[in-house]
């Protein structure tokens, strides 16, 4: 009996002092996380709407990929309104890819589109990242986009070459914050103008 006792004692209390060290190194962690993403969010939130200069997280019903919207404001106090920023996280090849696309009211356009975190394979997927890629979507019209492997079309996004999932995978993302945009805009202008 005293054979078992003093292994479980130390294991005992191998397993405590383990999980205290995780605990406080979680603790004084976190934060700096937190202020990471943060940072992170509002750095691509002036990359894909950069004549921006205010943003406003704004209430929605959460569907499909899309984690949060955003309104986009020259001067919020004047009420002058310029876009969306529609925040997704679409499943990869490897797991989920948090992005951010903008969307401009006034021409009805892609103002840009940028991958926040990630976790596809290094040196295929993980060239979603690079601007040669993310580039691919200024500009483009608000009608659905596809994937093709080489030349591309209008309204066609050329596939990173071994990382087509990826790219599919942020397509439909893109697809999915046009199509908010077209079920959602008008009502919202209405809101905001008070009618």
């Amino acid at each position: 009996m005293k054979s078992i006792i003093k292994p479980a004692v130390t294991l005992l209390i191998t397993a405590v002092i383990t999980v205290a060290a995780l605990s406080l190194v979680y603790n004084l962690t976190l934060e700096p996380i937190e202020k990471q993403k943060r940072r992170t969010q509002e750095t691509a939130l002036r990359d894909v709407m950069p004549r921006a200069s205010e943003y406003r997280e704004i209430s929605i019903d959460k569907e499909g990929s899309i984690t949060a919207v955003f309104e986009c404001y020259l001067d919020i106090d004047a009420l002058n309104f310029i876009g969306y920023v529609v925040q997704l996280s679409p499943e990869g090849y490897s797991g989920k890819i948090d992005l951010m696309v903008g969307i401009s009211s006034s021409d009805e356009r892609i103002t840009g589109m940028r991958v926040l975190r990630h976790t596809e394979t290094p040196g295929l997927g993980a060239l979603a990242v690079k601007e040669d890629f993310f580039r691919r979507y200024d500009g483009l019209k608000l009608v659905p986009l596809g994937v093709v492997r080489s030349n591309p079309g209008e309204n066609e996004i050329q596939a990173i070459t071994s990382a087509t999932i990826t790219t599919r995978a942020i397509t439909k993302a893109v697809n999915e914050a046009i199509d908010w945009y077209h079920r959602n805009a008008k009502q919202m202008s209405d809101d905001r103008r008070g009618e």
